[in-house]
């Protein structure tokens, strides 16, 4: 059941699964992790190289990243006259959410690593890293740096789950939580569809 998930002619798994990596940047709902650990674990019954599946993920992820950062300057040629705000004269501590914009803007491994698991977080720091004209280089270094460490684990752990693991209850427990993931993503987006529709039906006074 695993080869529903990707498949089974070695090339066009790993094209897919380094295609997905590069979309899940524009469609955060993509299952990619779960891609990743699938593909671990046809590794473990010799299907798939795992060093290949690893490079796939990491490098489409990669890819997306830089394009999300070239869709941020872009932005920012367009927005030139957009600034942020200047800090709060109140001498006030800044908020978390404030002190993660902050880190955003100066992207590191570890915020990229971070960023990807937050809700549309990899895309954020992507675009507010391109807009802000974050040194290119810099950024594709850590870029590759977090999606590596994103590849690496997510691939091994297929790979132990389908050496420990009969394949009947992986593939279950893999098409599991596929199913949540997309779900989450979905609930994610239903209350902020909601409240748009609202918006939009209330008329403003």
């Amino acid at each position: 059941m695993l080869d529903l998930a990707l498949p089974t002619t070695p090339l066009l798994a790993y094209l897919t699964v380094g295609v997905i990596a590069a979309l899940d940047l524009f469609l955060p709902i993509l299952p990619t992790g779960s891609l990743l650990i699938a593909g671990g674990a046809l590794a473990a019954r010799g299907d798939l190289s795992s060093i290949a599946v690893m490079a796939a993920g990491g490098v489409g992820a990669w890819a997306g990243d830089l394009g999300g950062y070239r869709i941020g300057r872009r932005i920012a040629r367009r927005l030139a006259d957009l600034r942020t705000a200047p800090p709060s004269a109140t001498g006030r501590r800044d908020s978390p959410l404030r002190k993660w914009q902050a880190r955003v803007l100066r992207p590191s491994v570890l915020t990229l690593i971070a960023a990807r698991y937050l809700p549309a977080g990899r895309t954020i720091a992507a675009v507010t890293a391109g807009r802000r004209a974050y040194p290119w280089r810099r950024y594709a270094l850590y870029a590759l740096a977090a999606e590596a460490l994103w590849a690496v684990p997510a691939v091994l752990l297929g790979l132990l789950g389908g050496h420990l693991i009969p394949t009947p209850v992986l593939a279950g427990a893999g098409l599991i939580f596929l199913a949540a993931t997309v779900i989450i993503a979905v609930a994610r987006r239903v209350p902020a569809l909601r409240t748009a529709h609202l918006a939009e039906d209330d008329p403003s006074p």
